[in-house]
Formats: structure tokens, sequence, C-alpha cells
């Protein structure tokens, strides 16, 4: 006799995988990690407000905070003005200390992992400029590297205005570390390049640890819930869960994160 039984749908992304981004909703994007049993990416301290000033309370409120946490935690550095790859040393030295700052945080939150942009910037249409970029970036980024490595906290970076992920790729391969590697956000390689997605999925390789996800109108980074836009959310998720690799997700959806949490099929726990 048939079962009457209705079948549960299984969940599109692992619970112990997926983190909530946590920077302009905080306590409810807290909250939502609290109900749901999952990790936070803690991103305000990226910001310039945090970094240029004594922000220890704040940080051991947040620490407070974070206990109640079940899944995993990870850090997102600064980002505004970090032109990293300069050829003014001043400069150069600015992003350095600004960096470094960060993992002091990231080792106070207890993160398993510091995320930075490429800050690659298409928009500079000089023939010299994918070289000094690379060139540069290869200077700058070892001794962060080696701080990841001392800390045992992994650096990844994040795809922001790239319309191509070749230069990350480079420079990754150039570094050629297991304590530096790939963020890919789904929202800013639909809005700033013309790529498929499949197409940064596979340029990334094993390199890829970590993924933003979010939807978008395909013009602005809306931070809109899973299936509120126009991306293909199923074929990423097809394509991102059939690499294999051990990714995580950190869901960058604000006041939208429980509608996107019910797209995936994540149940609030008991």
């Amino acid at each position: 006799m048939p079962s009457t039984k209705k079948s549960k749908k299984h969940p599109l992304l692992p619970r112990k995988r997926l983190m909530v981004a946590v920077t302009n909703h905080v306590d409810y994007e807290l909250k939502c990690a609290r109900d749901y049993g999952l990790g936070c990416e803690i991103q305000i301290f990226g910001l310039p407000e945090y970094l240029s000033k004594d922000s220890t309370a704040v940080l051991r409120r947040m620490m407070k905070r974070l206990e109640s946490i079940k899944g995993p935690i990870g850090c997102h550095g600064p980002f505004i003005d970090m032109t990293h790859y300069s050829s003014d040393p001043e400069i150069m030295e600015v992003c350095r200390v600004r960096y470094l700052q960060a993992f002091d945080i990231a080792e106070a939150l207890g993160a398993e992992y510091l995320l930075f942009h490429s800050q690659y910037n298409p928009i500079i249409r000089v023939p010299v400029y994918q070289s000094m970029y690379h060139e540069y970036s290869v200077r700058f980024w070892p001794e962060i590297v080696e701080e990841a490595e001392h800390r045992k906290i992994p650096v990844y970076v994040e795809n922001m205005f790239d319309d191509t992920p070749d230069p990350m790729c480079r420079v990754v391969e150039k570094l050629d570390s297991p304590w530096f590697k790939l963020c890919l956000d789904v929202a800013h390689a639909e809005i700033h390049s013309d790529l498929d997605l499949g197409a940064w999925i596979d340029a990334f390789g094993d390199n890829l640890r970590h993924v933003h996800l979010n939807d978008c109108h395909g013009v602005l980074d809306d931070h809109l819930g899973l299936g509120q836009g126009v991306l293909d959310i199923p074929r990423a998720l097809s394509k991102l869960t059939g690499t294999g690799l051990p990714l995580t997700y950190a869901l960058e959806t604000g006041k939208n994160t429980v509608a996107s949490l019910r797209y995936l099929r994540i149940a609030k726990l008991q």
C-alpha cells in the first residue's frame, strides 16, 4: 500500500557549512544564525569606522555574542580604499597595517578564515595595468600569507569588480600556498562579468574554498534573498556542490535571510 507520508526534501546546502553574513542588520542576522544553528561571517570590522579607531569594546561585545553560535565563524577584512598592489610604498604600507589589524580581529573572534577583496579594477584600461597588478600583488601578499600560516587562519580572496577570474587565479597560482585561496561572490560575477558563472567556478578550480550567496536584479549588488532576482541559483548551487569541494557558504542577504533559508530548505531548530 502506498505511503501517505509527505516526502521530505533535503536541504540544498549542508547546515554545518552555512553562515549568515553579519553586517547591516546585526541583531537580526545573529538571531538567524542562532535560530537555525548556522555560523556567522562577521563583516562589520572590515569597515573604516571600526578600523580607524579603538573598537575594542565593540569587538568584546561581538565575541560574547558569538558564544551562542553553533556553526563556523569567518571574518571579512578591510576592502574600502585598499589598493594593496599600489606602486606607492606608503599606500601599500597602509594596506599592510590594515590587513594585519584584521588578523588580530579574526583571531579574537575565533575565525576559521579571513577574507579580503582582489581589488582588481577592470575600468583601468591601460596596457601595463594587468602586469602591474600582478607584479605588485605578488610583492604584497607573501607577508600576509606568512601571517595566515603563523596564526592558522587562511586567507580567501574575493572577486568584486573583476570582469574575469584570470588576474586572481594568476596571483593564487603564483603564490601556491594552502593558506591563500579564493572566494566566489556569485552576484559580483553576474554584475561585473560577461562570463558564465560556470566559467568562474571552473577557473577557480581546486583553489575555491568559500562562496558568497545572494541574488540581484543584474545591475546593482542588491543583496536580495535567494530566488528574488535574476540569478540562476539552482544551476549555481548544482555547479558548486558538484565540485565535490568542502566549500563553506555565507548568505549576504540581510533582512531576506529567513526567506533565503526557506529557499535552501534549511529548517529552524526546534
